[in-house]
């Protein structure tokens, strides 16, 4: 009897803890905050004069919004803003998708949203839409020949612009390279080659001017012209556009037996809307053929007007 008796006792005193634990489980599982009796079980809720906050049991999170649907639900139609503060966090810190408001002012901005892509803070356009500006201003004689003509070396120039040899524009001075107002380094000035940072539309002008000099023409060739050029080359390279402007010199700025006076300014102007693909390049080059004053259609080149502003390009995303 006594075995039984103890059998007895312990099959109670297991039966009481199991009821014990499946009670504290429930009770861990549903909670209220001013209220005995949350709406749905396994929900943990706070019952505000506005409305109920809600936490369900997936970890979803509803501001007076009793079936959350996202990690934070605000959609309750009434009054349901969202403020963000500013961080001294660097992106990188942040991570990628982590949101600040940025108080300072850019382009005429008072203070527009930010979001980390994990690298570097983004800045959103005041109205939805993100902008990039490039502007910068070429006051060297520095080019890059390219594609060999009648200098047949490829490489750095620093002497100007080469006669009839197609060169890229380099060693700008950078002006300013935004995302609507976050500075960013879409543009190369060293190269003068912007690369996209996204698909989108880009208005793109770029000037260039040469020094004054004689500018002959005859019969025989009347050969003389300035081009300026936007090329739109893909990651890999490839040429996928290029949109020329010319400028032709078709009469004689002077004798070829005086060499005082007579005497121009010459240069080209390219302007362009373009649709790039995120990682596109788009940069700007020259090919001129200006003879000089004694009909010379030399190897040798000449020199960029450095004063004035003649030579400035500008990108602008659409």
């Amino acid at each position: 009897m006594k075995i039984i008796r103890n059998g007895i006792y312990c099959l109670l005193h297991t039966f009481v803890i199991a009821i014990f634990l499946t009670a504290t489980t429930v009770m861990a599982q549903t909670a209220g905050i001013g209220t005995r009796t949350p709406a749905a079980t396994n929900n943990t809720e706070v019952v505000t004069t506005a409305g109920n906050i809600i936490i369900d049991n997936t970890g979803k999170m509803g501001v007076l919004v009793a079936n959350p649907l996202v990690a934070l639900d605000f959609r309750s139609g009434t009054n349901q803003s969202v403020a963000i503060g500013m961080t001294n966090q660097t992106a990188a810190q942040a991570g990628a998708g982590a949101l600040r408001y940025n108080p300072t002012p850019a382009i005429g901005v008072k203070g527009y949203l930010e979001y980390s892509d994990g690298t570097k803070w983004i800045g959103y356009f005041p109205y939805g839409k993100p902008h990039i500006v490039v502007m910068a201003e070429k006051t060297t004689q520095d080019v890059y020949i390219f594609e060999p003509g009648a200098i047949p070396t490829i490489g750095p120039q620093t002497n100007g612009m080469p006669q009839r040899t197609s060169a890229y524009l380099t060693n700008w001075t950078e002006k300013l390279d935004s995302d609507s107002g976050t500075p960013t380094n879409t543009f190369d000035p060293s190269t003068g080659e912007f690369i996209a940072p996204r698909d989108g539309v880009y208005f793109a002008t770029f000037t260039f001017a040469l020094q004054a000099n004689y500018i002959k023409s005859w019969l025989a060739t009347n050969a003389n012209q300035t081009e300026a050029i936007w090329e739109v080359r893909d990651a890999s390279g490839t040429i996928k556009q290029r949109v020329k402007t010319s400028n032709g010199y078709p009469s004689d700025t002077g004798s070829a037996y005086n060499t005082s006076g007579g005497t121009l300014i010459s240069g080209s102007v390219c302007t362009v809307s373009v649709f790039m693909v995120k990682g596109d390049k788009l940069r700007p080059f020259s090919w001129i053929s200006l003879a000089d004053n004694e009909f010379n259609y030399a190897a040798s080149s000449r020199p960029f007007d450095t004063t004035g502003g003649y030579n400035v390009l500008t990108i602008v995303e659409q």
